[in-house]
């Protein structure tokens, strides 16, 4: 019978003819004849011949009749995917969509939803049932069962997907009712992309409709405790994974996950003080929001309760040792990770953990080695973790431990590696370029940075290198680039818009700026300041209808802005609209007397008017708000000669 629950079972058929008198062969009987019933099923299903499961029939049929045993009450394999959802419209289709040719019935139960999440399952051929919400995420999920009519249950959430590769390995799964239930494979991305943060785990997601087969707990619920009160074993199921879209940061946030199941799970251990998974439970939920101190708190409360080999327990010790990082309290981060480490509970992630005290302690060479630890020591299948700290992220801290020592060669080494094993992770490019810069190698340092800023996470700092790499080079207008792209990122920044607009000024690049103001224009609420600046890119350009418009509507905002008038003036000027801009300029000086430029430009548009009196005060004037006015002095000088000459 072992080989049964090896998944051996055609070894096992060779010993059917010992049943009779073998101690279990009844129960030997029983499995097989299940077994290779569900595998007829299975092969029909499947269009598919299987000798093999034929044979086993028969013979099991045989060896049944032998013993005087009955078979005809054995379970199929119809599969019902059972779902509870409230206001998931974005996800429930995808979702369905995915259980497509692999399940034969889909229960939805509604919790409550505002949105059209009910409409979208039935138009997708789910039966929907309404579950009124109680805060009690098992009795939901208890209500799906109840509607089903499978003999197996895939427990699935809206905000998940079915890989579209487990549909050998499930029907593996399907074909072996001896086992009560399944592990399966959870990968929950925390990030927009699907190959930067990456959590998995193992739970019971896959299991026989039995009765007494329920769910247990207000939140983080489970069944495997049911499965195994009747006896049965609850097996891993290799190849069947279910993609967990829900712990995406903005969609927690959203819809305030973390501080919900922090509420259920108080209410849990108000119950269970001592129910150490849920303990885990909450330290994890306090750690997601950067509750620190709770998250430590619980985290050693839940310590104390592991038991040996627990697929969360270095989990737990890398959750407690980073709190503690966080609240500055390196040197007993570093103690909890020698605890882990005696209970049995070391790896890859309190590596991780320790090598993050370890730097901020400045013990560089050690939280090196503990970064190579980690990257050398891969999660065991069976635990609950972060795999990416193995695959990329140990080798990223090491980089930035080399930043961090000015050791550029190395931290560009590094961060290379790290790219160009996971491309779309942008902070490692941003790293690369970087220490590229402090090697000089601008140019190559300048893409780099240019492509991480796609990236919200790094954008500014991206741009910041960027900047710097092409001021080395003397590329002005690249400068100017830079901050239009990075106002990309978030059009709706006001800030960002006018660090573009200020670099094209700087850079002398008028249509640039032009351009600017008229994005600026079309988003934000205009100001006095924004128009003259938007009037004065346009004159630039030559725009001087556009330009005057924008002045305009500046007086119109701030009447007593002189700066308006100043601008007009300037525009008149070189227009060759004199006498227009000697009346906008003292249009300005009556708001602004003290504006020893104002002065300035008046006298020079008097001085074209032939007013050389009036433009020698003008001048005259400016000089005595402005001892160091040198172009005054310059124009007064040349102004007199020009009167002696007249008066000679």
């Amino acid at each position: 019978m072992l080989r049964c629950f090896a998944a051996a079972e055609d070894e096992a058929l060779r010993l059917l003819p010992h049943a009779r008198t073998a101690e279990g062969g009844a129960r030997l009987v029983e499995i097989l004849a299940a077994h290779y019933k569900c595998r007829k099923l299975a092969a029909r299903a499947l269009g598919i011949n299987d000798p093999v499961a034929e044979d086993g029939w028969r013979a099991a049929r045989a060896a049944a009749g032998a013993i005087g045993i009955s078979i005809e009450d054995l379970p199929g394999i119809r599969l019902t995917a059972c779902l509870i959802a409230k206001n998931e419209e974005k996800h429930i289709e995808p979702c369905l969509r995915s259980l497509n040719g692999f399940v034969d019935e889909i229960v939805v139960v509604d919790t409550g939803s505002t949105d059209r999440t009910a409409q979208i399952a039935e138009s997708l051929g789910a039966k929907v049932g309404v579950f009124e919400w109680c805060d009690d995420f098992a009795l939901a999920r208890n209500a799906s069962l109840e509607l089903a009519t499978g003999d197996w249950i895939l427990w699935i959430d809206a905000d998940e997907r079915l890989d579209v590769d487990s549909k050998t390995s499930l029907i593996s799964g399907l074909v072996r009712p001896h086992f009560g239930g399944y592990t399966i494979q959870i990968l929950n991305f925390l990030n927009e992309s699907e190959q930067i943060d990456q959590i998995i785990h193992r739970p019971c997601r896959l299991f026989r409709k039995l009765p007494g087969v329920q769910f247990e707990g207000r939140v983080h619920e489970q069944v495997a405790p049911s499965i195994e009160r009747l006896g049965l074993p609850v097996a891993r199921l290799e190849g069947v994974r279910l993609k967990h879209y829900g712990y995406r940061r903005e969609e927690r946030k959203a819809k305030g996950k973390d501080e919900r199941n922090i509420r259920l799970i108080e209410r849990e251990l108000e119950e269970s003080p001592d129910d150490g998974f849920q303990l885990f439970n909450l330290a994890n939920s306090h750690f997601t929001i950067g509750n620190w101190s709770q998250a430590a708190e619980n985290c050693e409360r839940a310590s104390k309760t592991l038991a040996p080999g627990i697929y969360h327990g270095q989990f737990c010790y890398q959750l407690w040792a980073t709190s503690l990082h966080m609240l500055g309290k390196n040197e007993a981060a570093l103690s909890v990770c020698a605890a882990a480490q005696g209970a049995g509970f070391g790896g890859p992630l309190v590596e991780f953990a320790r090598a993050i005290a370890l730097k901020a302690l400045q013990r560089y060479d050690e939280a090196i080695e503990c970064c190579r630890l980690a990257e050398s020591l891969p999660l065991d299948d069976s635990e609950t973790g972060d795999r990416s700290i193995s695959a990329y992220k140990a080798r990223f801290l090491a980089a930035q431990i080399y930043e961090e020592l000015g050791d550029w060669t190395s931290a560009a080494r590094e961060f290379e590696s790290v790219w160009q094993t996971v491309p779309e992770f942008l902070a490692a490019r941003l790293g690369l370029a970087n220490a590229l810069r402090h090697l000089g190698e601008f140019d190559e340092a300048l893409e780099h940075a240019k492509a991480a800023m796609s990236s919200p996470d790094v954008a500014a700092t991206a741009a910041h290198v960027a900047k710097l790499c092409a001021a080395q080079l003397g590329n002005p207008h690249e400068i100017v680039r830079i901050q239009e792209a990075l106002w990309r990122t978030d059009v709706n920044d006001e800030a960002l818009w006018a660090q573009w607009a200020l670099a094209a000024e700087q850079a002398e690049d008028w249509p640039t700026v032009a351009r600017a103001y008229a994005e600026y224009l079309s988003r934000f609420e205009p100001t006095a300041p924004a128009m003259i600046n938007a009037g004065r890119a346009l004159a630039h350009v030559g725009k001087h209808r556009d330009a005057l418009e924008c002045f305009e509507e500046a007086a119109r905002l701030d009447p007593q802005d002189a700066n308006v008038y100043f601008n007009i003036g300037d525009l008149m000027y070189r227009c060759g609209n004199f006498a227009d801009s000697a009346i906008s300029y003292k249009a300005g000086l009556t708001l602004d007397p003290s504006n020893a430029e104002g002065w300035f430009t008046l006298g020079n548009a008097l001085f074209q008017l032939s007013k050389h009196e009036a433009a020698q005060v003008a001048y005259e004037q400016a000089i005595r708000i402005r001892p160091d006015h040198h172009r005054a002095e310059a124009n007064l000088s040349a102004l007199k000669s020009e009167m002696l000459r007249l008066a000679s």
